[in-house]
């Protein structure tokens, strides 16, 4: 995703500076405007474009926005993992490794649970289902292609970040982008 003017994108970095990068954090929208020398109305409208793009969220009713992971990927920073995702990493190497294998078969327990427990309509759980027996299969191999394994999780995020738990959703998509 790009963003639309350099007037956004600094927007946006001065947001994460003020944040410090924290997703938890919040500021004045206005604070933020001020800062690059707007106006309030400029400094709402700046935001509201942030929101829509998913790159800033409205904290409070009263102007208080924070950084969201995708407003950090959109400035090339690496958004911080979150607690307890520390090690979700696939690797950049053809072939997972074993501290990449066992973030692998933690996720997809996960999945499996989350699939067990939710409301997700039967024909999107079959292609959960096929994916996950995949990905069994693919895990078999004494060298488990890290490609096939991305593409496999990309398959099921796209799933349950539509109808599972964000949780779940935030977690593979983590180890997506791992």
């Amino acid at each position: 995703m790009k963003i639309d003017s350099p007037e956004s994108r600094a927007f946006l970095f001065e947001l994460y500076t003020m944040t410090g990068g924290d997703e938890a954090m919040q500021v004045s929208m206005h604070d933020v405007g001020e800062r690059l020398g707007l106006e309030k109305s400029q400094s709402g409208t700046m935001a509201e474009n942030l929101f829509i793009q998913g790159l800033a969220e409205l904290k409070t009713l009263s102007g208080g926005i924070g950084i969201t992971r995708q407003g950090l990927k959109v400035l090339d920073i690496k958004p911080p993992p979150k607690p307890g995702d520390e090690f979700l990493e696939l690797g950049a190497g053809p072939v997972l490794k074993e501290k990449n294998m066992e973030a692998v078969e933690k996720i997809m327990l996960e999945t499996k649970d989350a699939i067990a427990s939710s409301t997700i309509q039967y024909p999107e759980i079959e292609e959960m289902v096929i994916d996950i027996k995949t990905m069994d299969v693919q895990m078999l191999s004494p060298q488990p292609k890290t490609q096939i394994i991305r593409e496999i999780l990309r398959s099921i995020h796209s799933r349950v970040s539509a109808n599972g738990p964000e949780p779940l959703a935030g977690k593979l998509e983590a180890l997506i982008n791992s």
